[in-house]
């Protein structure tokens, strides 16, 4: 069993080590959605094909999300980096779509606020002296019926009936609420790196683990601003 760090010194050094590759991880899945994003919106016949499997690729998507985190932790960290890398390429896919619905513009302003809440949050949860714990069990209730919610959207859209206001209602919850759970997630690192600092195989499946769920907020920040503010064609 891995010792935990003690000294002050070294772990900070590996604190900030682990904090870099985390986000490292996170900043290339966003960089792979959207390079896949772009390839998709270049493609007629791709983008056709994205068109008409939406639904099911988000149906896939929630699928996938919801099991990742135990499939990566079962695997060798450069197997576990590949299925984030494949997640985020499935992710750019399903989300290229959007460029048929908002304006350049508007997608560009969405993710350039997105980015800025999300460092905003992060560093927060960082730097802040006190611990977040007790934000975790409010959050992930949340996260839980905004997906419930969403998915019974999802379900009457199939059949032609738009959520209209509650749409919107939806938007409005969940940027707070995804940047509320950056800043806890980036807090919990922090708190907990010293248990597991030590177990390299341990730290570099974690770091993997938090990248897709840090990756997961920014991605959920970036379309709901998108839907609410965003411009359409």
């Amino acid at each position: 069993m891995a010792r935990p760090i003690t000294t002050t010194g070294s772990r900070d050094s590996a604190l900030s080590a682990h904090m870099s590759q985390v986000f490292n991880y996170m900043a290339g899945g966003v960089g792979v959605s959207g390079l896949v994003a772009y390839l998709v919106t270049s493609n007629e016949a791709l983008m056709a094909l994205a068109v008409q499997s939406r639904f099911i690729m988000l149906i896939a998507i929630l699928g996938v999300a919801f099991f990742l985190q135990s499939i990566i932790f079962r695997l060798q960290p450069a197997a576990g980096l590949a299925v984030f890398a494949g997640f985020s390429a499935l992710m750019g896919f399903t989300l290229a779509p959007l460029a048929l619905i908002y304006t350049g513009s508007s997608i560009a302003t969405a993710f350039f606020t997105a980015t800025a809440m999300f460092a905003g949050t992060a560093a927060y949860g960082y730097f802040t002296k006190k611990s977040l714990s007790s934000w975790g069990t409010f959050l992930i209730m949340g996260v839980w019926g905004l997906v419930g919610a969403s998915l019974i959207g999802l379900v009457l859209s199939l059949f032609g009936i738009n959520m209209g206001p509650m749409a919107m209602v939806l938007n409005i919850i969940a940027i707070p609420l995804f940047a509320g759970l950056t800043a806890w997630e980036v807090n919990s690192i922090r708190e907990n790196f010293a248990a597991y600092g030590r177990d390299e195989l341990t730290r570099s499946r974690l770091a993997i683990l938090q990248a897709t769920s840090l990756y997961i907020n920014f991605i959920n920040m970036f379309t709901a601003l998108l839907h609410l503010l965003g411009d359409r064609r």
